[in-house]
């Protein structure tokens, strides 16, 4: 009985077999193993460098513009937004003391010089005191009345006397102000009050009707805002500390026929260069 060896079975290769063996001679890749994929973060870095490389010259360019014009402006002009619409105000009463019988105005009505505001009455005399003294009193229509006149043409700003008051000589009846005669009080740091000119042109704009009008410097007053107060700042302490002053700049208004709100706010921009 004769034995024979068996042969372990042989496989057939593959295709895939022969491809991989194939790459492992000349050093290629097989064609079914893929290739190493990009990052995902390599592709967003990319993307950031081209954003920025668009984008960061016009920032430069923008902030060079914005530091110029800001520049020129501190050079050109003085400016500053605590200011206010001045004016003022005349009251206007009766010279004899008596009853107010007849106010002829509404607050914010537009009068002419010589128009009636108001008619007073004079107390008439009604008979003789234990004294001997004239007793006066008033006797309805048959009163003696005056009438109080506009000084001006202007503006009524406030009625501070009713229908039925008793005033005094002199008590105001009407507030009125003459439109034409406004200005713009200015406090101007005192760094900057040495540019400053009389006859400067300005720039103002007046909060009350939103416009910009034109003026020019009137005055400037010789001493800062803080010595008209009614407790001047004392620095005799040794707890002193440097605040800027500021000193009021009168600006007169070029308004026209356009009126103005009386305390309304302004800003003012003073050319001091050309």
């Amino acid at each position: 009985m004769s034995t024979q060896l068996q042969r372990p079975p042989t496989s057939v290769p593959t295709s895939a077999d022969l491809d991989v063996r194939a790459a492992q001679g000349d050093g290629r890749v097989p064609e079914n193993e893929a290739a190493p994929s990009a990052k995902p973060e390599d592709g967003r870095r990319t993307n950031v460098r081209r954003v920025l490389f668009v984008v960061l010259p016009i920032l430069l360019l923008v902030g060079g513009f914005v530091g110029y014009e800001t520049y020129r402006e501190s050079v050109l002009y003085v400016s500053t937004d605590n200011a206010q619409v001045a004016g003022q105000p005349v009251q206007v009463g009766s010279t004899n003391s008596g009853r107010v019988a007849r106010v002829a105005v509404r607050l914010g009505s537009a009068v002419r010089r010589d128009d009636v505001l108001a008619s007073v009455a004079l107390p008439s005399q009604t008979g003789i005191a234990q004294n001997g003294q004239p007793k006066l009193g008033f006797m309805g229509l048959a009163d003696t009345q005056i009438d109080v006149i506009a000084p001006f043409d202007g503006v009524v700003l406030a009625l501070p006397a009713a229908v039925g008051a008793t005033i005094a000589a002199g008590q105001p009846i009407v507030t009125m102000v003459d439109p034409n005669q406004l200005w713009v009080n200015a406090n101007i740091e005192e760094t900057s009050i040495g540019r400053v000119r009389v006859g400067q042109t300005v720039q103002v704009h007046v909060d009350g009707f939103d416009e910009d009008v034109a003026g020019r410097v009137e005055a400037i007053t010789p001493a800062t805002a803080g010595t008209f107060s009614l407790l001047p700042t004392n620095s005799a302490s040794g707890n002193f500390t440097k605040v800027v002053q500021l000193v009021p700049v009168r600006i007169a208004l070029l308004l026209g026929n356009r009126p103005a709100l009386l305390g309304s706010s302004a800003e003012v921009k003073i050319r001091v260069a050309d």
